[in-house]
This record gives structure tokens, sequence and C-alpha cells, in this order.
């Protein structure tokens, strides 16, 4: 059902704009960039949701972040994100929003540790005034044989 609504591809400049207003809403700073920016496009390929991946230097991908627009959310969008970049990267970190926990766990998330996480992705949490109310969680999972 999910393929019929949306499809995959990666971020176009002509996406910026739906992007920049979802991290807005969701509280985020605008991406740095479209590089390795997977967005979910409905049939008249307007973005309903995107996936950014930010690498270690170790090469390990992490997730920061995905973002779902709120009249998409429960149709799979999320998982879809998710698992296409978890199917090409292997294994996926990231740290989740006190309120997405369950969404990851329910995707076979376990929680990590904080130095399992990229400097990069924690400086955000690092920073952040409302860390004590959003209650971020380092999660990560990798690619189970047979999956």
């Amino acid at each position: 059902m999910a393929e019929e609504l949306f499809t995959l591809r990666p971020a176009v400049e002509g996406d910026r704009e739906l992007i920049d207003r979802y991290t807005y809403v969701e509280g985020m700073d605008s991406l740095p960039s479209l590089e390795n920016v997977i967005v979910a496009a409905n049939a008249d390929d307007e973005c309903v949701g995107f996936l950014r991946l930010a690498f270690s230097d170790a090469g390990v991908a992490h997730v920061n972040p995905v973002v779902v627009y709120s009249a998409w959310r429960g149709y799979g969008v999320g998982r879809a994100l998710v698992e296409d970049a978890l199917a090409r990267c292997g294994e996926l970190r990231l740290v989740a929003r006190g309120k997405s926990i369950p969404f990851y766990r329910a995707l076979g998330f376990a929680e990590a540790t904080w130095e399992d996480i990229a400097p990069g992705v924690t400086e955000d949490c690092d920073n952040c005034d409302a860390r004590e109310e959003c209650g971020p969680l380092p999660m990560v999972r990798a690619e189970r044989k047979g999956e």
C-alpha cells in the first residue's frame, strides 16, 4: 500500500522549501545541504517526508534527522525512509527525541551510549536549551541477516 502512496528519491533543490518548512515546524535548523537526503514524494512528486544521513569520520551512518509531514504520519513514510537507509548502510545510529523513541523501538532500534554517536550529531543535543524536556536517547540498529 505504501508504495502506491509515495516513492523514495534523492532530494532536489525544488524540495528545499518544504524540507525547510518541515524542519522549522519540528524546532530544528535548516539542513546545511541536500547531500545524503532522501525524500518520500507523493503522486504529485511533492516531498511529504525526508531522511538525512550524516556520516562519522569512521563512515558510520547517522540519521540526522527523519521528518514526516504531520498529515502523512501513519502511512509508513518514516518506516520506509529508515528501512531504505538501513538497507543501503547496514547500520544506523541516531539520537531519538523523547516522543519518537517508541517509533524507533518498533523499527528494532536499541539504546546505545552517547559515545556511539558521532560528535557532529550530538552537538544539537549538547547545546539545546530543551534537552531535559526533549529527553534525547542515543539508539542503534544493525541490519540482521535474513531481513
